[in-house]
């Protein structure tokens, strides 16, 4: 005959607090075989209850044996010798006193909850940890190349930085997303932290934003945790810095963002170029410039093709010159590096017996003065996308052989000129790093006063969402890219213990975006192996189905190790590079080209040198810093991110928006953009049903089909990703 029985129980801490969701089994022991007979999770009371079925009277169980777990692993075993009596068995209290969780919650600087948040706990090995910082104390350039493997682009190792992203080390306890009242708890074996060492744990947080990526916070490390479950103190996140567009530095404040701005965007050298050289002939009272590269021999401008016919006075170096002979302040801080060529030196002398002063970066590691600006009178300012050397030259058209450019091959660049309240945010990092070179070499002295030039700007409120608007509607046209009364935000990434602790405004911007996106990501960049970006896109369109990403890469970027990490990055948000990646659904790759047919079949790249992204056609960015480690995060390509963490490069982005007004700002931008890219007249194009992409496939597919039938007239130039191989036998690249 068969009964019924049921095993019951409550799990408590040794506070009496009841402990909730751990799994409970109930086995019954005879001789050397243990029998389930269920399990169940305990409620909320911390109660469960085991209910099963056997023969009555010869199977009444006795010797009953309670295993408690948590994914899996064992906790603790609980024995009754007993036998049930009746209809059942009761344990009553039994109490855990090992530490199996933690728990707290995140509110904003209101109190209010905020929800959505990736927290994860570790268990922190302290003497590791204290040993990292003496080993970082004492570190040098040589050693670091040496021992930490600048050049490793092992798959290995670009794994290894990618597995960073997700907490899953073996000092990983768990993870737990904060639910609508902010509240997270993690449970986990004690296995995880004693199974290297038999110890209570050192408990750190992490919390990641809303993707799961980018850490937000780190914790003081919570020394040998003995509570059941720890109660972590609340931790404060300004609600700006989780939520909107906007870049906030951990504030709630939004950084470096002004109104009232105008600005023209300059697609491609040629324009920029000349632009730069009208601007230095106009100033009247000084010129600011951060270079990365400035050959003393460099043109901006041409009459004709033939370079040669060009003398010491058409150089840039000289219309510094002829400005500073008018009594024009000429001030410049130039990149000098351990690891990266340079040419201060070589500008030093240029100017040497002149007034122009001249001032060295000194990175000692994979980082760099990259930030390329220019200020004049402090009324007009440049974000300029290269270096001044002749190489990087260009036009629209992209000609295969040009002398202009030293015959080098093609590139695609742009900058910004700016006018408005955003010159005081382009002229204040100019002054803070000039004065901060000044503490450094000269003892204080030759300092740029603040008070000379900085006029008190006022401070725009901050909310949460997207409200800031341009005063007025732009004047701009579609065969103009010239914008008036715009509002601009200035983001940085800053070396850190140089002007400041370190910023990386720009990262947070992309972070933002990213997070932010619903129709399309467009990206055009130099590089594209900063894990950080590419984790949160390959996030971004796993949650968004509806989402596309459009990128004009560099098939083989100027960095020799950046190749395989960029392979990688692209693989690891989901293309197939063995196959065509214009198969994709939601993401397209490309690359861009020139051709050359008059007497001989030639095609070359054209590199891409921007350092463009436009969103949803509401956010938009132009700057210096590349999407690696050394312009957004820190080196991590060239080690791992302890002994890179301070390599992190001067760079500086302009963002600006098109939200409720919608007048057409960024959408002007990206028509003009595509339009050289693929050749089509965009003016009048709306989005199609489907999106972008198929549109950029489109054109790529056709290239692809007229250059295997022997025809050089390529839309835009724009082929997919990773044809370079399969061309390379049937034409001269």
């Amino acid at each position: 005959m068969e009964k019924t029985y049921k095993i019951s129980g409550r799990l408590i801490d040794k506070n009496k607090k009841p402990l909730d969701n751990l799994k409970v089994k109930a086995l019954r022991s005879f001789f050397l075989r243990d029998d389930e007979l269920g399990y169940n999770l305990t409620d909320t009371c911390g109660a469960f209850e085991i209910i099963y079925s056997a023969d009555y009277p010869d199977s009444s169980p006795n010797n009953i044996k309670l295993e408690i777990s948590i994914e899996n692993e064992l906790i603790t075993t609980i024995s009754s010798n007993n036998n049930i009596e009746g209809d059942g068995l009761e344990f009553k209290s039994i109490i855990i006193d090992v530490n199996i969780g933690i728990e707290g919650r995140i509110t904003d600087e209101h109190g209010d909850p905020v929800p959505g948040l990736l927290v994860a706990a570790e268990d922190v090995d302290l003497e590791k940890m204290e040993l990292h910082s003496l080993n970082l104390i004492g570190s040098k350039i040589k050693s670091f190349i040496k021992e930490e493997g600048i050049l490793d682009n092992s798959i290995g190792f670009i794994k290894d930085q990618y597995n960073l992203l997700f907490p899953f080390g073996d000092n990983f306890l768990g993870n737990a997303v904060t639910d609508e009242n902010g509240y997270y708890r993690i449970i986990y074996p004690p296995e995880k932290y004693k199974k290297i060492a038999n110890k209570d744990p050192n408990i750190q947080i992490i919390v990641k934003d809303k993707l799961g990526i980018f850490e937000l916070r780190r914790t003081a490390v919570y020394e040998n945790v003995k509570d059941v479950i720890k109660q972590i103190d609340k931790i404060i996140i300004n609600r700006a810095e989780i939520e909107g567009w906007f870049v906030t530095l951990k504030s709630q404040f939004k950084s470096r963002l002004t109104e009232n701005n105008d600005f023209e965007i300059l697609i491609d050298n040629q324009k920029a170029l000349q632009k730069i050289a009208n601007v230095i002939e106009e100033a009247e009272s000084y010129i600011y410039l951060t270079q990365f590269e400035f050959d003393s021999d460099f043109i901006p401008q041409f009459s004709s093709l033939d370079k040669e016919k060009f003398k010491d006075e058409d150089t840039l170096a000289y219309k510094l010159l002829r400005a500073q002979n008018k009594d024009v302040a000429v001030k410049i801080i130039i990149n000098e590096n351990a690891i990266i060529p340079d040419n201060y030196r070589e500008l030093r002398n240029y100017f040497k017996g002149s007034k122009v002063e001249v001032r060295n970066f000194p990175a000692k590691g994979p980082y760099a003065m990259h930030a390329k600006v220019l200020v004049a009178d402090g009324k007009k300012a440049f974000i300029i996308g290269s270096p001044f050397s002749q190489s990087y030259w260009d036009t629209d058209k992209h000609l295969i052989n040009d002398h202009r450019r030293l015959n080098k091959g093609p590139l695609h660049d742009v900058s910004i000129y700016l006018e408005g309240n955003v010159i005081h945010h382009i002229e204040e990092f100019f002054i803070e790093l000039w004065n901060y070179l000044s503490d450094q070499c000269l003892n204080g002295e030759c300092k740029i006063s603040n008070d000379i030039h900085f006029k008190k700007l006022e401070t725009i409120p901050n909310s949460q969402g997207h409200e800031v608007k341009s005063s007025k509607t732009s004047s701009n046209n579609n065969s103009s890219l010239k914008m008036e009364n715009q509002t601009i935000q200035i983001v940085r990434s800053i070396t850190p213990g140089t002007i400041n602790k370190g910023e990386r405004g720009i990262l947070e911007a992309y972070r933002k975006a990213i997070t932010n996106a619903r129709d399309f990501i467009y990206l055009e960049n130099q590089y594209f192996t900063n894990k950080y970006i590419i984790g949160a896109l390959k996030e971004a369109l796993e949650n968004n189905p509806d989402l596309q990403l459009i990128m004009l890469l560099n098939e083989v970027p100027d960095v020799p190790t950046y190749r395989s990490w960029q392979n990688y990055g692209l693989e690891f948000i989901g293309l197939d590079l063995q196959r065509n990646v214009l198969e994709h659904p939601q993401i397209g790759a490309y690359t861009k080209w020139s051709c050359k047919f008059e007497d001989e079949n030639k095609i070359k790249n054209c590199y891409i040198h921007s350092k463009v992204a436009i969103v949803d056609d509401i956010w938009a960015t132009i700057g210096t810093a590349n999407l690696d480690g050394s312009s957004l995060s820190c080196a991590e390509e060239f080690g791992n991110h302890e002994i890179s963490a301070n390599h992190l490069n001067m760079e500086m982005n302009a963002l600006f928006f098109d939200f409720e007004q919608k007048n057409g700002t960024i959408e002007n931008f990206r028509k003009h953009l595509w339009s050289e890219h693929l050749e089509i007249d965009m003016s009048d194009l709306k989005r199609p049903k489907e999106g972008w992409l198929n549109s950029w496939n489109k054109i790529a597919r056709d290239n692809l089909k007229k250059l295997e039938n022997g025809k050089f007239t390529l839309n835009g130039g724009i082929l997919p990703y990773g044809e370079k191989l399969k061309l390379k036998g049937l034409y001269k690249i």
